[in-house]
Order: C-alpha cells, then structure tokens, then sequence
C-alpha cells in the first residue's frame, strides 16, 4: 500500500525575502476560519498555497497568445503561437525576479556553507 504525503507537505525552497502583508478584516477572517478547518497546515502554507492558485489563475486569464500561428514546426507542421500581452510580460519578470531570488540563495550559501564532516578515505592508521 503507498501511503501519499500530506498535500501540504512543500518541497520547493524559500525565498530569504520575508512579505509582510496586513489583511483587509473580512479577508484575515477568511484566512482565520481556513487555518481552523486545516489545523496540520500552517498559516504560511495556507497563504503560500492560496496565492500560487491566485497567480495561476491570473496567468491564466492573461495568456494571451495570438489567434493566428506565427508560423509552422517544420518535422510536425504543427502550428507555433507567441506569447503576447500582458502574459508575455509577466512571464518576462517572473522569470528575471526568479534569477535574483536563485542568485541571493546561491550568494548565501558560499557565504555560510553548511558542515562537512572530517573523515578520510583509504587504510590509514
């Protein structure tokens, strides 16, 4: 039998950069009364979760690819559409602000690398 983790259960990495967010009163009551119904999820991962489905939908709404094929895969002769609108932009910073947040987590770790542990290969005595 495979037992499947809880769906809260995240493996992606954070960010070091903390948002700080004051809720207007009906939505902080929304949130609350969510964090009751789920007491093994954190308020964190509730929020995490509930705007990763926001951003979803919102590139959803706005990927806007044009109507007409820019033009054709030559092997499959399957048509080729390019982001365009608000989508494109969008996915054009999400993408810059992703290298940044990647390059301030790979500047940290050089700077406190975790331990290593001393041992040495081979027959030594």
């Amino acid at each position: 039998m495979k037992i499947n983790p809880p769906a809260h259960v995240s493996t992606a990495r954070l960010s070091r950069k903390k948002y700080t967010v004051r809720l207007p009163l009906a939505l902080a009551a929304r949130l609350e009364a969510l964090c009751e119904m789920h007491p093994l999820t954190t308020r964190s991962q509730l929020i995490g979760d509930l705007l990763g489905l926001g951003l979803a939908e919102v590139e959803r709404v706005r990927s806007g690819t044009g109507d007409t094929p820019t033009s054709q895969v030559p092997d499959v002769n399957q048509p080729i559409y390019l982001l365009m609108g608000p989508f494109a932009e969008f996915h054009h910073l999400t993408y810059k602000h992703h290298l940044a947040l990647e390059h301030a987590l790979a500047k940290e770790a050089v700077q406190n690398p975790p331990p290593v542990d001393e041992y040495t290969l081979g027959d030594q005595e």
